[in-house]
């Protein structure tokens, strides 16, 4: 830009053309080819950055020549002396409350976006559910807990990896040895949390794989985890209806302080219900069975 704004400053007056909605225009219609490449985000920022850094000079001594080609001068406020004079303490003054606020917007988007900054900051369980439900799809997730365990009443403050959202108020997490928890307000929560702070881990790609069994084991379920590593293997969770023909002689066990990711109806003819369920946990515990179902492997993918 060097050369043509000294071409400018030499033929125009000082805080002319360039300051003003005519070359806020020019630069306008020059960058569009951007917008027309796919980089829109790109061309409002020069837009907006070329239009705010000349408008600011409106509020100096002698303003900006904004309706260019007309000679008058905009100059904000109308009274001289609370004008901005170059170099003045107020003009530094200005700039440092315009960076401290730069600073501050640049950290809250990075962060989230100021919603999210509040509900992290306050830790509310509704504004971290709120959150986990945004972010799920895109990240793996960890959350921060203070609360108290339902049944022991022992404080909790622990770190959990999300499963996944499980109801408008409790959410599905494990701990570093794999064991789940429904964590939340709700009365069905082994975990109650008064504060949850949500961290993003690392991006994912999550895949939805739809599964229908008919009188088979589950011994293919364990080609799921095949492509992984022992931790991205995981990251398969089962969720669905099984019926088993032959189960009167099958008996899960059930946790008061856990979640239980396989329930059983019980009966000759024996119904199991997978929520988020690992398929090698599924396998021990049904693998001995012949079972016909529909379940839905949600497989997460660590970038």
């Amino acid at each position: 830009m060097f050369p043509v704004s000294s071409w400018l400053e030499k033929r125009t007056v000082h805080r002319g053309i360039t300051h003003s909605f005519f070359a806020s225009g020019v630069v306008t219609l020059a960058a569009y080819p951007l917008a027309l490449l796919g980089h829109s985000q790109l061309w409002y920022g020069l837009i907006l950055g070329y239009f705010f850094g000349w408008f600011a000079d409106v509020f100096t001594k002698s303003g900006v020549q904004a309706f260019y080609p007309g000679r008058g001068r905009m100059i904000i406020p109308r009274n001289p002396r609370l004008r901005l004079a170059t170099g003045s303490n107020a003009e530094w003054f200005l700039l440092f409350v315009l960076v401290a606020v730069s600073i501050l917007s640049i950290s809250i988007n990075s962060g989230g976006g100021l919603i999210r900054g509040f509900n992290q900051a306050l830790g509310l369980p509704s504004g971290a559910i709120e959150t986990v439900n945004e972010d799920a799809s895109r990240y793996l997730l960890r959350v921060r807990v203070q609360g108290r365990n339902a049944i022991t009443e022992k404080p909790v403050d622990a770190t959990y990896e999300v499963i996944e959202p499980l109801t408008v108020s409790d959410l599905l997490v494990k701990d570093e040895g794999g064991t789940v928890y429904r964590l939340g307000s709700s009365q069905e929560s082994q975990i109650i949390a008064s504060r949850i702070r949500v961290e993003r881990v690392a991006p994912v790609q999550v895949k939805i794989e739809n599964i229908v069994l008919e009188d088979e084991y589950l011994d293919r379920l364990a080609n799921l985890t095949e492509p992984f590593g022992a931790a991205q293997g995981n990251r398969v969770y089962l969720t669905g209806t099984l019926t088993i023909a032959d189960g009167s002689g099958l008996s899960l066990p059930s946790h008061a302080d856990r979640f239980d990711t396989i329930t059983l109806q019980p009966g000759n003819i024996a119904y199991a219900r997978l929520t988020a369920a690992s398929p090698q946990y599924a396998i021990d515990k049904l693998g001995e069975y012949s079972v016909s179902g529909h379940l839905i492997a949600r497989i997460i993918n660590v970038q």
